[in-house]
């Protein structure tokens, strides 16, 4: 037979890979399949608060009850749809089948015409996912796939080519999905899930695939550079030539798991957060400011009084004139544009900041008043916006996140916060006549350094929003597990409990504060609910007492949008319980699943009056980086410091102004005194070390 080209030998399709090669291939599917059931386990994990916050953020009682169902449906099924992913995802990756599952297929064209508008809607939804990742990981699949042909082609790999595709995880996630048996609705929130906490993570695992298929000497027969490919890289390394002969790697060992495939500097994974495209460029190139900044600077500026210094007025209306093209006596062009660059990337900051839903109305002007401060210390530091770890930049997201929060402590909580953003302030204010003349080589802030601070902030919003979903699960269980200690709680009362009374509760908490009229309603509620299940107190289980608190309870579960289905069992639940109790059968231990939040460690035994230990009440107080209205005995006046630390064996405590100076340390029994005399508070302390604080404080008194 001649060797011509156009002659394709049939034998070559039959030929087997060498031991080795199915070694490697059997190690990557093995190593692969692990990732993405860690990252699927990750999704699992964080289903409960993204879920919480998709349902804080709802417009209405219907979606709300939609991200209620989703985490119920999470919960109860993620064992055995993390089961099926794998086993599904294995066949797809072109090995023989695992326990008789049948490999992914792609949608075909006649299936997709005769499909009902849901399932037409799950399919797109794959689509897109599958699209987006594409897009986000797109020259590191480009070499891998690259390597891949090589591999399947030369060493007769057998594995399907596109076993590592994102469409191919999204397909089998699909599939996966099902196991489920949930409602249209809520399996696409489940998909919304998975794009958001796998498939936007699917950086690191893809880098780890083409460095271990580099390790091993998989070369690709791709062409030498990636189309479109941008200089900044994405993530893999420059494939070989067309013309360069592909080698098999060498077997002698097995094959190196991903655990030993670094992470190439050029590869790292990409960013969460992305500002806005032109964003940056568009404020850097030809600096002004946003509306909502200029106004801001324009209310400061006019009222400088004439006779005055270089006062803040004075700046705030030299860098709005500035802005809008007018000259400023001594500012040279280049001096002019730094100063706008850096203060219009403040401002953005700070809009962000006033567009939290959650910051009090009340604090909304003392936030605008700070932005000037945060503008001199930026203007005279450009590692304000270089440096995500400058003090003050750090400080400002730090207050901005208490603020956040401060509603959930109540009204005096919030004057605590409005306090310390007032005191603060002062630590860090820097004078304006130090910039009234900028200096002559100021140097401007570039384009990817701006991104980089948009995107540094946009990650600290994200950040703000889950301390908020985070804070409130804390407060809700610890006031769950200090008002049920000591009472038996069943297994038919944990749902209602922790699956209708917690989410309603944290809704009254964040919308309306501990002091609400909705919060005391709960409270009272929850009091019921305990003083039913009291052996003691058959008198309050008659059948009109019941059904009346089953009323009540049942009206306020369903107003802030909980599944009615999900209302009706747990409430059977409780009154299955409470005719137990009524006749006499013993219940089970204690045990209460709180929200699974953070353990949390109570001190003191059941009896209020019991003496509390001083140790560990101060270990509860004082938190590292928790604030405190310190008292100084030095200075004769209190200040806001944070909490350094307590050293139990010292039998004192370590106290420092926002960036770490002017410690100040005080014996624990000079700060017992402080607190009883009230010369010393701390903020945003949690229920339990709250009550602990107030039993001290009682007995004391």
């Amino acid at each position: 037979m001649s060797a011509s080209p156009k002659v394709v030998s049939m034998l070559r399709a039959k030929q087997k890979a060498s031991e080795a090669t199915m070694q490697l291939v059997e190690t990557l599917r093995a190593q692969v399949v692990e990732t993405l059931r860690e990252r699927l386990n990750v999704m699992f994990d964080g289903a409960d608060d993204l879920l919480f916050e998709f349902a804080e953020r709802a417009t209405n009682n219907q979606d709300r009850r939609l991200f209620f169902d989703t985490m119920r449906a999470v919960r109860l099924g993620r064992k055995n749809m993390a089961t099926q992913f794998g086993d599904i995802y294995t066949a797809s990756f072109g090995l023989p089948n695992v326990q008789g599952v049948s490999p992914v297929k792609p949608v075909e064209e006649q299936e997709l015409s005769l499909q009902k508008d849901d399932a037409l809607d799950l399919d797109i939804a794959v689509q897109n996912m599958a699209t987006k990742a594409e897009g986000l990981y797109k020259t590191t699949l480009w070499d891998i796939n690259g390597r891949l042909k090589s591999l399947i082609e030369d060493l007769y790999a057998p594995m399907s080519p596109d076993a590592l595709a994102p469409a191919t995880i999204c397909l089998a996630f699909r599939k996966a999905a099902e196991t489920l048996n949930i409602g249209h609705d809520v399996e696409l929130v489940v998909f919304k899930l998975f794009d958001r906490l796998v498939i936007s993570e699917l950086a690191d695992l893809y880098t780890k695939i083409l460095n271990f298929l580099k390790l091993n000497g998989v070369r690709s027969s791709q062409a030498a550079m990636a189309p479109n490919r941008s200089g900044g890289g994405g993530g893999a390394d420059e494939a070989p030539a067309a013309n360069e002969t592909v080698t098999g790697p060498s077997f002698g060992a097995p094959p190196p798991s991903f655990a030993s495939a670094p992470l190439s500097g050029s590869s790292a994974p990409q960013p969460e957060f992305r500002a806005p495209v032109g964003l940056a460029a568009s404020m850097m190139m030809s600096p002004s400011f946003d509306q909502q900044t200029l106004s801001s600077l324009q209310r400061l500026g006019a009222s400088a009084p004439s006779h005055a210094g270089y006062s803040n007025a004075s700046l705030a209306a030299d860098l709005a004139a500035a802005s809008q093209g007018q000259p400023i006596v001594g500012w040279s062009p280049r001096q002019t544009t730094a100063y706008v660059q850096r203060a219009s990337l403040v401002g953005h900051m700070f809009n962000e900041f006033l567009a939290d839903p959650h910051l009090p109305n009340s604090m909304r002007p003392q936030f605008d008043g700070l932005r000037m401060s945060t503008m001199k210390v930026a203007l005279k530091d450009i590692a304000f916006v270089a440096d995500p770890d400058h003090p003050v930049r750090g400080l400002i997201n730090e207050l901005a996140t208490m603020a956040s929060t401060a509603k959930v402590g109540g009204p005096m909580h919030m004057g605590r916060i409005a306090e310390l953003v007032q005191q603060i302030q002062k630590q860090f204010d820097v004078a304006a006549e130090t910039l009234r003349k900028p200096p002559p080589e100021i140097e401007l802030i570039g384009t990817d350094q701006a991104e980089r601070f948009i995107e540094q902030q946009m990650a600290q919003t994200a950040a703000r929003r889950a301390s908020i979903v985070k804070k409130v699960r804390r407060i809700i269980a610890e006031e769950l597990q200090l008002r049920t200690r000591g009472t038996t709680i069943s297994d038919e009362v944990r749902p209602l409990l922790n699956s209708l009374w917690a989410p309603m509760m944290a809704m009254h908490l964040l919308h309306h504060g501990p002091d609400s009229v909705e919060w005391k309603r709960g409270i009272a509620s929850l009091d019921r609910v305990l003083a039913m299940l009291d052996p003691a107190q058959e008198e309050l289980r008659g059948d009109a007492q019941v059904q009346g608190l089953r009323t009540e309870l049942e009206t306020a579960f369903k107003a802030v949008g909980l599944a009615e289905a999900r209302v009706t069992a747990a409430l059977n639940g409780f009154e299955s319980t409470l005719k137990t109790i009524k006749s006499g059968s013993t219940a089970p231990d204690p045990v209460l699943d709180t929200l699974s939040s953070p353990p949390v460690n109570i001190h003191a035994s059941t009896d209020p009056d019991a003496k509390e230990n001083v140790t560990e009440l101060l270990e509860q107080l004082v938190q590292p980086g928790s604030w405190f209205l310190i008292f100084d005995p030095d200075r004769g006046e209190s200040r806001w410091m944070k909490a350094v630390a307590y050293y139990a064996g010292l039998d004192c405590a370590a106290f420092a102004e926002f960036n770490g100076s002017n410690t100040l340390l005080l014996k624990s029994r000079m700060l017992l005194e402080d607190l009883l005399a009230r010369r010393t508070v701390p903020v945003d302390l949690g229920p339990t070390a709250r009550a602990a604080l107030d039993r001290y404080l009682a007995r004391a008194a």
